[in-house]
């Protein structure tokens, strides 16, 4: 492909960023609001196509598809993989661990130190509201779900804030464990054993078929009536209707969601992000699974470098199916 523009397709949106930081001659091209079809006709004029959603769709009736899919994050659970034939690589994305930890532990404290309350009471002229004095971070204990880019974060802020650190993953071992500098380390087998014990759970791990409703109504039963809920994993590692029961019958304190269970089909759509009333309850913090600038400027950076990779036919970087 030496000299010759790599044909680079990607929602419109984000040309502009990704424009910023090509340096790889290419030909960039735009979808926004066109059909499935009309979608699967592009794809058969397209080399890389950037994107963090594959549909079975969008795949070209005549067979020709891109030759990579480059994912604008770590996940690819969008990407419909057994769609795209042979020869079609897949890459992700990373760089986004510290934005989620802050935004994990901004969630964790505003829950804690009843950010919202204190700010509602005190624009009543109420200086006295119930909880007078409230707890720090430190001891307390934290349980991290996950021991990947975003759950070594964690565990490192809740060791810099003296917090007691117990991680479970689906691959433990000493090693792994003594690098993230978790106190205890298991696997997800033994997540009955410390919940009860937790004062924050905090979800950091894809859905998949075996973390799908890792978290239910037994699990949040084994929790203490003081623990808050973190995801900024996925949704559906924490059953939805469990989740709703827990917190309108304060069966846990609180919980902090930043991933959801349903998403609009357009950022001007408005719709709810759960079939259950979450918004209605005073005990839950909810946001809408933003990147910061920081995490996105890093990743046009190391897509652009990808699209370069492949136009020079050199190894791709975060391969996840090859």
């Amino acid at each position: 492909m030496k000299n010759v523009p790599v044909r680079v397709l990607i929602h419109e949106d984000f040309a502009s960023e990704l424009a910023k930081v090509l340096a790889t001659p290419h030909a960039l091209r735009t979808i926004k609001a066109q059909s499935d079809s009309e979608i699967a006709r592009t794809m058969s004029e397209t080399d890389v196509f950037v994107s963090g959603e594959f549909k079975a769709a969008w795949r070209d009736p005549k067979g020709a598809c891109p030759r990579l899919v480059q994912s604008v994050g770590a996940g690819i659970d969008a990407i419909d993989l057994a769609s795209l034939p042979p020869g079609c690589v897949v890459c992700n994305v990373y760089g986004h661990e510290r934005g989620v930890a802050e935004h994990a532990f901004l969630l964790m404290l505003a829950l804690q130190r009843k950010l919202f309350q204190l700010d509602a009471a005190l624009r009543q002229g109420d200086w006295t509201p119930e909880h007078f004095y409230l707890p720090e971070l430190r001891n307390r204990r934290f349980l991290v779900l996950g021991l990947g880019h975003i759950g070594s974060e964690l565990v490192r802020w809740g060791r810099f804030l003296d917090m007691k650190v117990t991680a479970l993953t689906r691959s433990p071992s000493a090693p792994r464990g003594e690098k993230a500098g978790a106190h205890v380390v298991g696997g997800f087998d033994e997540l009955g054993k410390h919940l009860g014990e937790a004062d924050f759970v905090v979800v950091a791990i894809p859905a998949t078929a075996e973390t799908a409703n890792l978290i239910g109504e037994k699990e949040f039963e084994r929790m203490k009536p003081s623990a808050f809920l973190i995801n900024v994993g996925r949704a559906l590692v924490v059953n939805e209707a469990a989740l709703y029961e827990a917190l309108r019958s304060r069966r846990i304190a609180g919980a902090g969601l930043d991933v959801w269970y349903q998403y609009p089909n357009s950022i001007a759509e408005k719709r709810f992000p759960s079939r259950f009333p979450l918004q209605e309850l005073d005990n839950v913090i909810m946001t809408p699974h933003k990147p910061t600038a920081e995490t996105m400027a890093y990743r046009w950076e190391k897509i652009a470098e990808n699209v370069g990779r492949f136009a020079r036919g050199e190894p791709l970087l975060n391969v996840v199916r090859g």
